[in-house]
C-alpha cells in the first residue's frame, strides 16, 4: 500500500513548526526553498567557479545503487574516490547516465555545518555554499545538529535506510527532482535491516533490495505502508525522526541540503529502541561485547522480527 505525502504550500505553513516537532507524518512544503540563491545559481558551472578546487571524497558504485549492497564485499559496497570539486561535478553532469550515476557526493564524505554541545563549526571547504541558503525557521538554532549537501547525477538509488542520529530531516530539493518512498518506524520488522552480528555493519539499511526485492523479503516489502513524495527544485521535504527512506535522483543535475536538528523530546519507537542497543553494543568494551554477543544480537533480532545471526568468530560492531 503506498500512500502519497501530503504537500502545503508555503505560503500555508503557520505552526507549521509545532507540527513538525510532534514528528508524526512526512510532509512536503512545496516552494518552501524557491527564494534560495542556491535554486537558481547552482549549476555545475556556479559551483566549478565558487569551489571547483576543493579536494574532496565521493561515493563510487558498480551501478546506480549507493551503497552497492549487491556487491558481495565491504571494499565494494562502500567505495570511494578523491578528486576535485571540479572533477566531480564533470563525471556527474557529462557522459552516458548509466556512468554518471555511479558517482554520489552526500555529508559524510564533508558536512557544511555541524553544531556539538553547543558548538557550531562550519566546514573550511565547502562552507561557503551556505551563503547560498537559509536556516529554516522551523525550528531553533540550537537543536541544529548537522547540515550536509548532496551533488548526483540523473538514475542514482540511495539504499533504503533510517538516520541514526535521532533526528529530524529536512530535506531542501536545489536543483534537479527526485522521489522518495518512506517507511514508518513501525514498519521495522518488514523492512529487515542488516543485523548486529551479521557481515555487514551498515545495520541502519534495509537487506532488501526495493527494485528487485529478494524472494524471502517481496512479500514483506509489499505489505509495508510506504509514503511516496515527489520533490521539484524549491521544495522542502520533512522526513520524521526514525523513518526509514529511499532516494530516486531524476534530474539532470540534483542538488540537496539537509537539515538534521535534535527534537524536543526524543522519539520513542520500535526503531529508536533499536538503535539503542547498536550503540550500547558499540561502546562496550571488547570483552564486554564478546560476553553479551548472544544476548546482543538476540535482542536485535527479536527487535526485526528475525533470527539472530550466528558466527563462529567474535562478532565485529
Amino acid at each position: 500500500m503506498t500512500l502519497e505525502v501530503e504537500r502545503l504550500e508555503a505560503g500555508k505553513s503557520e505552526g507549521l513548526a509545532t507540527r513538525l516537532e510532534s514528528g508524526d507524518r512526512p510532509l512536503i512544503i512545496v516552494g518552501g526553498a524557491a527564494h534560495w540563491r542556491a535554486v537558481s545559481s547552482w549549476t555545475p558551472q556556479y559551483l566549478e567557479q565558487r569551489l571547483g578546487t576543493v579536494e574532496l571524497d565521493y561515493k563510487v558504485s558498480s551501478s546506480h545503487v549507493h551503497p552497492d549492497f549487491r556487491q558481495t564485499e565491504p571494499k565494494k559496497m562502500f567505495a570511494r574516490s578523491r578528486g576535485t570539486f571540479a572533477e566531480l561535478l564533470r563525471k556527474l553532469s557529462l557522459g552516458p547516465e548509466a556512468e554518471r550515476a555511479r558517482f554520489l557526493f552526500t555529508g559524510d564524505e564533508q558536512f557544511l555545518l555541524r553544531r556539538r554541545d553547543g558548538v557550531t563549526v562550519k566546514s573550511p571547504l565547502l562552507g561557503p555554499l551556505l551563503l547560498d541558503v537559509e536556516l529554516p525557521p522551523l525550528f531553533s538554532e540550537q537543536q541544529l545538529y548537522t547540515v550536509w549537501s548532496w551533488f548526483s547525477g540523473r538514475g542514482v538509488r540511495t539504499w533504503l535506510h533510517y538516520d541514526n542520529n535521532g533526528c529530524h530531516n529536512l530535506n531542501a530539493q536545489i536543483t534537479g527532482h527526485k522521489q522518495c518512498w518512506l517507511y514508518a518506524p513501525d514498519e521495522l520488522p518488514r523492512l529487515h535491516p542488516f543485523l548486529l552480528g551479521g557481515p555487514n555493519p551498515a545495520h541502519n539499511c534495509s537487506q532488501i533490495d526495493v527494485e528487485r526485492p529478494q524472494p524471502e523479503f517481496a512479500a514483506d516489502l509489499s505489505a509495508a505502508r510506504a509514503w511516496h513524495a515527489e520533490l521539484a527544485a524549491g521544495d522542502l521535504l520533512f522526513i520524521p525522526a526514525w523513518w526509514f527512506h529511499t532516494f530516486t535522483h531524476h534530474g539532470e543535475f540534483n542538488s540537496n541540503v539537509n537539515f538534521w536538528w535534535k527534537p524536543l523530546e526524543p522519539r520513542w519507537n520500535l526503531v529508536a529502541a533499536r538503535q539503542a542497543l547498536l550503540d550500547a553494543a558499540a561502546r562496550a568494551s571488547l570483552e564486554d561485547r564478546a560476553q553479551a554477543a548472544p544476548i546482543l544480537r538476540a535482542l536485535d533480532a527479536a527487535a526485526c522480527g528475525a533470527s539472530a545471526p550466528t558466527r563462529p568468530a567474535e562478532p565485529k560492531y
